[in-house]
């Protein structure tokens, strides 16, 4: 049970990540796409959308981040440069 749950943590920052380079890169964000993206299936990305959602951390409806969720994106993707800097 744990492996699922960390499985599921791992694909929600990565749903972040994704959903915050899709609107720096301008690329409309559907579910799907999301799915596409991430080859995770719909159900299985869907859940986890609605779950975020609940969070506060994204506005499944319009598969956005919420601001909550852009600071958290943001602070991923800064560590992740601080990471390549010190490598």
């Amino acid at each position: 049970m744990k492996d699922k749950k960390d499985n599921d943590e791992q694909l929600g920052l990565a749903v972040l990540q994704v959903l915050y380079d899709f609107a720096r890169a301008d690329i409309p964000a559907t579910p799907e796409a999301l799915a596409d993206w991430l080859d995770t299936p719909k159900p299985q990305l869907r859940d986890l959308l609605t779950r975020l959602d609940a969070q506060g951390l994204i506005d499944a409806n319009r598969t956005r981040l919420t601001m909550k969720g852009l600071v958290l994106a943001l602070s991923m993707a800064g560590t992740t440069k601080q990471a390549k800097r010190a490598a």
